[in-house]
């Protein structure tokens, strides 16, 4: 980072601590001078490499968010609404609960989702009366709502599933892991 970002954001960083929040900051003791280290993720040789397994940074890094739009057109034959999905934590309540859940359990999740629509489903099919007919028409766009959300996240997981597979991806990231945490970096090279 040139060095006047630093000294700005240093600069704005004290400004804040000693201005505006000082109360926070109270507690220190004033014969040690405060030290505000500033790290550009640039200059981290590991952390970048490093896979991310968390819904969201998956569906980022794999697949891509660009203005919580994921762009499925390249992925083969979907129906056009799910060429390009809203993936926004302030409107899909199930990506809310689950962006920062890691993949393995983003799976239970996702057949927890889909078996409570399988149950919705199923309530539905049992249309016998007039008052039946009108139940069901109240609650039509909550379960089309419910339909596209299942549809967008079990493709969205199916894909990755894929890639993740198809990169040997898990293979990739226990190395990664073995390199950053156990310093073998000798031994896996003569790999």
């Amino acid at each position: 980072m040139p060095p006047h970002i630093n000294c700005n954001i240093s600069k704005e960083t004290a400004k804040l601590m000693y201005q505006q929040e000082s109360g926070l900051f109270d507690f220190r003791r004033m014969e040690v001078s405060p030290l505000l280290l500033v790290i550009d993720r640039r200059d981290d040789p590991v952390t970048p490499l490093l896979n991310q397994w968390t819904y969201q940074a998956m569906v980022h890094e794999l697949l891509g968010i660009q203005d919580n739009k994921v762009d499925l057109r390249n992925i083969g034959k979907l129906p056009k609404d799910q060429q390009e999905v809203v993936l926004s934590s302030e409107q899909d309540a199930f990506f809310k609960a689950n962006m920062y859940e890691n993949f393995g359990d983003i799976g239970m999740n996702i057949k927890r989702l889909v078996d409570e629509f399988q149950q919705i489903s199923k309530s539905n099919q049992s249309i016998q009366t007039i008052e039946d007919m009108a139940k069901f028409v109240d609650k039509y766009p909550e379960y089309r709502k419910m339909h596209g959300n299942v549809s967008k996240h079990v493709t969205l997981v199916t894909e990755m599933s894929k890639i993740v597979e198809e990169r040997k991806l898990m293979l990739v990231s226990e190395t990664e892991q073995e390199l950053a945490c156990n310093g073998g970096q000798v031994a896996a090279f003569e790999m």
